[in-house]
């Protein structure tokens, strides 16, 4: 077997043999190539994340394990974690995401934690191919997680023809832990015995990381459907309340799920964490076909199976348990001192090396910091959008807009109600969970970029992060922890691996200016096909603590008569908008003054939390054109909007149409106008009256321009039945 058969460089190789003092047997190979593709090693990226700000006040746990964790209360843990499966899904479209999900899941579980929630967020073309794979998306994560019974609260749509032949799969899960109950991958010991459990192995996703994960496209691509895992969410739903009870009864050393590479990743992972080695036998593991030879077992990603460490006097209890949830579980090795990895197949050595090689000692590229600094500079181009005459057939095109619309399209087939802890769910700015028994919930917000990333990826890297923050401001939330999903082209590309940079620097500015630190995430590379890459684009997650659950921020209209606000207006741009985008090519996106985010974005918090507000809702996608309409779109029929735009005539469409980060519409009963106006005054954040709630059923701008509710709501439910642009 060559090196490039299993996705290695002969530099690679080379080191391999010198870090060996011998040349690798096939199966020593394939153990590298799958531990030292780009999927699993990070070897692109990791310097560059290593940047990200990692210190929180209620950190828990930082990169480094299955998933980030942060402190709710003295009693609750939140687990989180965003995961990509972008090639996969392409491939096979409904298996791809559907082990997406179940992926994440698993990590969260090997946390300790329970699942109590999912977010995804999606990228695919315009034409009748993209929507029809968008559709087996769909399908494939609604299936997996309705089965699971796991309730997909909240999520993120864009359409580009940047996508079209490499579409984006991000799914986002969270659950709860308690502190005494934590497990993770660094507490094993040596002579704690390896439980594998879970499905039988078979061959599915062999090589899916190294091969498929970590490649451009080509029209070869298609050959590789073998490499993607089937998944099985009943088995999924056995396995993860059998291991929840054995971490609820104390009796596991460590815990480690098994997702790229499969057996390979898992046992060595866990070893490099906890500073051991592991000696795996092969015969003991259970086949769903006979005859599998070691590389294969190895390198099976194999869907729903977890490692388990357990000492001896807690084997034959973790066993009963699991046999009462019907989960086959095997010992399959045991935990030595020596920090090798030792593999045995057929009762002869046929693997042995160093597991630290397989994680630590990866390649990773150098960055010229004195470059990652000049990131932060806007690019070296003049993209402002032309300005545009206000019009009033231009509102109903913007709404229908597949960048715009009404996304229920999407989120009726997912089950956001399961657990009943959702109480604020898909189709607003942010999910708000209830946890029982507890006075705190869970805020949780995604969002991801593309256009506002496409010309400037720092702009957009730093606008995710601050839309997410933005929307559990608007909630009256106390920010808790980040993660990313970042998505780029082929990092040996300079283009791409600037791409790349720019979104990651853009990120930690953003994350570092509000004091919110990003506690871990995925980086999916390749995402290119004949040499044409994706926009950068970010998936942000965001957590933090609502202070009273059951009573959320509304963000509809609720009486005639209350006034509509601006809270800090931001500039006349319309670079990185849908508006922009309709009119020509992706433009700049407008940057934040990172100075003053934690401030503004504290301040809305504070007001939010106090119960001023009627109504808030974060000014993002469309603009405060499309906010406005989504605010009516949760409102009763009759209510409408009066809006007057202070701007002069050549800038009320860019008042109108633009996307600046760090905005909100304010809804404010009257009796409270002055009360409102006064505390922004006093923290000098600027706001500007709009208008007020009407009972005329319409939208109405400077009493000129009108649109009834039927054509702005017949626009923005436009059926997805059609490929565009």
């Amino acid at each position: 077997m060559r090196a490039e058969d299993v996705g290695l460089t002969p530099a690679e190789y080379q080191k391999i043999v010198s870090l060996m003092s011998r040349h690798p047997n096939d199966l020593e190979l394939g153990l590298f190539g799958a531990m030292w593709s780009e999927h699993c090693s990070y070897k692109s990226s990791k310097a560059l994340l290593a940047q990200l700000p990692r210190d929180g006040r209620h950190l828990v746990q930082g990169p480094g394990e299955n998933a980030g964790v942060v402190r709710l209360t003295q009693d609750i843990e939140v687990a989180f974690k965003v995961e990509s499966h972008n090639h996969p899904s392409y491939v096979e479209p409904v298996q791809g995401a559907a082990t997406g999900v179940g992926g994440i899941l698993r990590d969260i579980i090997a946390m300790g934690a329970r699942p109590l929630a999912l977010a995804d967020m999606l990228r695919c073309g315009r034409d009748t191919k993209s929507l029809a794979l968008l559709r087996g998306v769909i399908e494939g994560v609604g299936q997996y997680g309705n089965a699971i019974g796991i309730p997909t609260v909240t999520g993120d749509l864009a359409m580009s023809d940047t996508y079209r032949t490499n579409p984006l799969v991000n799914v986002l899960a969270l659950g709860i832990r308690h502190p005494q109950k934590r497990i993770g991958a660094s507490t094993a010991k040596p002579g704690d015995l390896l439980i594998l459990a879970g499905q039988r192995t078979g061959r599915d996703g062999i090589h899916g990381a190294s091969l498929l994960a970590s490649r451009d496209f080509s029209r070869e691509s298609a050959d590789l459907r073998p490499t993607v895992q089937v998944g099985d969410p009943f088995l999924g739903k056995l396995l993860m309340e059998a291991t929840l009870e054995v971490v609820e009864q104390g009796l596991l050393s460590a815990l480690q799920d098994l997702g790229a590479a499969g057996l390979t990743s898992a046992t060595a992972e866990l070893c490099h964490s906890s500073g051991v080695g592991a000696i795996l036998r092969l015969d003991a593991i259970p086949l769903r076909q006979p005859g599998l030879s070691a590389y294969e077992i190895m390198l099976s990603e194999t869907q729903e199976r977890m490692l388990m460490a357990v000492s001896e006097e807690n084997l034959a209890h973790v066993k009963a348990v699991l046999a009462h949830f019907e989960v086959p579980a095997t010992v399959i090795g045991q935990v030595t001192a020596d920090g090798r990895l030792v593999i045995e197949h057929h009762g002869v050595k046929t693997a042995e090396l160093a597991a630290l090689w397989l994680v630590s000692e990866a390649p990773q590229r150098a960055v010229d910091w004195d470059w990652w600094e000049s990131l932060e500079a806007r690019p070296a181009v003049t993209l402002h959008p032309e300005p545009q005459s206000f019009r009033a057939d231009f509102l109903p095109r913007l709404l229908a807009d597949p960048d715009v619309r009404d996304r229920s399209f999407v989120y009726r087939q997912y089950d956001s109600m399961i657990q009943t802890n959702t109480v604020v769910g898909p189709g607003h700015d942010a999910a708000v969970l209830r946890i029982r028994g507890a006075a705190a919930g869970i805020c949780l917000s995604v969002f991801g970029t593309g256009r506002w990333a496409a010309v400037d990826p720092y702009a957009g890297g730093a606008g995710a992060v601050l839309y997410t923050l933005a929307a559990l401001a608007a909630q009256g939330s106390e920010p808790l922890g980040l993660t990313d999903g970042i998505n780029a082209g082929n990092p040996e590309i300079d283009s791409s691996y600037r791409a790349l940079a720019g979104l990651i620097r853009g990120v930690s500015a953003a994350a570092a200016a509000a004091g919110v630190p990003v506690t871990g995430g995925n980086v999916s590379l390749h995402n290119q096909t004949g040499g044409t890459a994706i926009w950068p684009t970010v998936m942000i997650g965001a957590v933090g603590r609502h202070p009273h659950p059951l009573e959320p921020v509304g963000d509809r209209l609720d009486q005639e008569g209350d006034f509509l606000y601006l809270v800090n207006p931001g500039p006349l741009d319309l670079g990185g908008s849908v508006a922009s985008l309709l009119e020509g090519e992706a433009t700049l996106y407008p940057r934040a003054d990172l100075t003053r985010a934690a401030a503004v974005l504290n301040a809305v918090r504070e007001w939010a939390a106090s119960g001023g507000a009627r109504a808030m809702r974060v000014v993002g996608t469309g603009g405060l054109a499309a906010t406005l309409v989504r605010l009516m779109a949760f409102s009763h029929p009759d209510l409408g909007i009066d809006v007057r735009l202070a701007e002069m005539d050549e800038d009320k469409a860019a008042r109108f149409y633009n996307e600046a980060p760090l905005q909100w519409v304010a809804v404010v009963p009257g009796d409270n106008r002055q009360t409102f106006l006064h505390y922004w005054r006093t923290r000098s954040i600027d706001v500007t009256e709009l208008g007020m709630v009407t009972s005329k059923g319409m939208l109405r701008v400077d009493n000129r321009y009108q649109w009834s509710r039927a054509d702005l709501m017949g626009a923005w439910h436009q059926p997805w039945e059609e490929g565009r642009r």
